[in-house]
This record gives structure tokens, C-alpha cells and sequence, in this order.
């Protein structure tokens, strides 16, 4: 998927290995061309590059993954490192398939990895030894800034926080566009300005490394427009809804981690 295809580039630009050394499988064969485009090796089965492969990432829909590990189980050593990156999936679902003994790495990434701007987090199984999750923490370190390693229970609020917030932010934006077009500008530049607003209060969280409360003080100035506009998302509750998002989608991460296919299982009897 698109996902795997960021990080396999992403690696590719940071010069963490060469083409010769990724390969890639897919059921589509568009995705498959896509890959020999880049110059990267691909097979005709997950067997096959199973048998070929130290390090794998499995990048499939959650409901798929059962079926490729049935797949794949009987080619699995113990030595190989297997990185998933399928939401909802946990590191026991792929121990019980490929053995107690397998080391597995799961990780959440979000979208703006297509972007090298990810923010990612990663929790081992117990064999995986301390280089191994360097690894895996460079590769994906090569699409974003913001990469962490995490005990497994946390990734789920890890999805509810970085893995849905860009949608959040996503809103933000086009809120904040459509208030541009209110006032009279063209959408194009109150979409714009407001998406550059963002990447800008972003970057100066990151660089200065202050507390956004102390940023936030520094635009606002006594009876100014800034205070006026705060005062209205307190009002509003703005920064209650933004946790209980963030919380709400936690919970259905860890729902979903328990049943995983749900949506797809058929009722019975009918």
C-alpha cells in the first residue's frame, strides 16, 4: 500500500540501504509496477519473499493478516524481524501464528508519512534485540520527526492521539479556510493561509522546544484579537472536544484491537 511504499522510499533517500536490498509483493499488480518503477525487486508471493527477505513489513487491511501469516508460518525462522504496521493488529496475534520464539515489531505510523512528516511509535516483542529496534526506529525516523518507542498498551492511545489527529487537524483547517472565505477572502488563499498557520505553529513547538501555552501567550496580547478569538474556543470547548476525540478514537482502537474483523464477520444463521 501507500504506506509501505513511503517508508520503502523513505529508507531509499536516507541511504539506510540500497534498491537491491528492498523488495516488495502485492496482490495488485499496478502497486507491483509501481515498485519496479522505483527500481525495488518484487516477487510473486509473500512466501517468496519470505524466504527471501531477514527484515519484513507487513503493510495489509487487519483482517488480511491471519491469512497471510497462515500463508507464511512455515517458511518463518525465528532470526527473521517482522514489522507490522497493520492497525489494530497485536504483536500476540503474529506470535501465535509464527511462534512464541519470533521477534515482531508493531508501529504506528499516521498519513503524512507519504509526505516524510510522519509521527510514528513502536513497541518489540521480547526477543527483539536492542539493534533491531534502532532499526526499525531509523527507518521510520526516515519519514517524519517524531519517532518513539512505547510499551504495546500505549499504541493504542498513540492512534487516538497521532494516528486520527491529522483528520482533527484536517478540520481545523478547513475551518479556519472557511472563516477566511467569510471575511471575504478567496478560497484559495484562505486555504492557504490557514494551512501555512499550521505548519508554522508546528514548526515553532518543535524548534523552540517551549510549552505551546507560553507560544500561545506570545500572540496574545492584552484586550487584543488573539484573546478575543481564545476567549470564543474556550467558550466553545474547544480543547475538551480535541481530548475527547482523541480519547473516543483511543477506545475504539483498543475495541478494535480485541475484534479486529468485526465489521466483515457475516451473522449467522442467515
Amino acid at each position: 500500500g501507500a504506506m509501505a511504499q513511503a517508508v520503502s522510499l523513505g529508507i531509499l533517500r536516507q541511504d539506510l540501504t540500497d534498491k537491491g536490498q528492498v523488495m516488495a509483493t502485492d496482490v495488485v499488480p499496478e502497486i507491483l509496477e509501481a515498485a519496479q518503477r522505483e527500481g525495488l525487486q518484487t516477487a510473486g508471493s509473500s512466501v517468496a519473499l519470505v524466504d527471501w527477505a531477514d527484515v519484513v513489513v507487513m503493510a495489509v487491511k487487519p483482517q488480511v493478516v491471519d491469512p497471510v501469516i497462515a500463508d507464511i508460518a512455515a517458511h518463518w525462522r525465528p532470526d527473521k524481524l517482522m514489522i507490522s504496521i497493520c492497525a489494530g493488529v497485536t504483536i500476540d496475534a503474529y506470535l501465535q501464528g509464527l511462534g512464541a520464539e519470533s521477534k515482531v515489531v508493531r508501529v504506528m505510523p499516521n498519513t503524512p508519512c507519504l509526505v516524510g512528516e510522519a509521527a510514528t511509535a513502536y513497541a518489540g516483542s521480547p526477543r527483539c534485540a536492542d539493534w533491531e529496534l534502532d532499526l526499525v526506529h531509523g527507518m521510520f525516523a526516515s519519514v517524519g520527526n517524531a519517532t518513539h518507542r512505547v510499551p504495546e498498551y500505549l499504541l493504542n492511545t498513540v492512534t487516538g492521539l497521532s494516528g486520527s489527529g491529522p483528520a482533527y487537524v484536517y478540520m481545523m483547517i478547513q475551518a479556519l479556510s472557511d472563516a477566511g472565505v467569510h471575511g471575504g477572502l478567496p478560497r484559495a488563499a484562505a486555504q492557504s493561509l490557514a494551512a501555512q498557520t499550521v505548519v508554522g505553529a508546528a514548526r515553532m513547538v518543535q524548534e523552540t522546544g517551549q510549552h505551546p501555552a507560553v507560544l500561545k501567550e506570545a500572540v496574545t496580547s492584552p484586550a487584543g484579537t488573539t484573546i478575543a478569538g481564545v476567549r470564543t474556543l474556550e467558550r466553545a470547548g474547544f480543547a475538551s472536544a480535541l481530548i475527547e476525540a482523541a480519547e473516543a478514537a483511543r477506545a475504539r482502537s483498543e475495541e478494535l484491537s480485541r475484534t479486529p474483523d468485526f465489521l466483515l464477520q457475516k451473522p449467522k444463521g442467515g
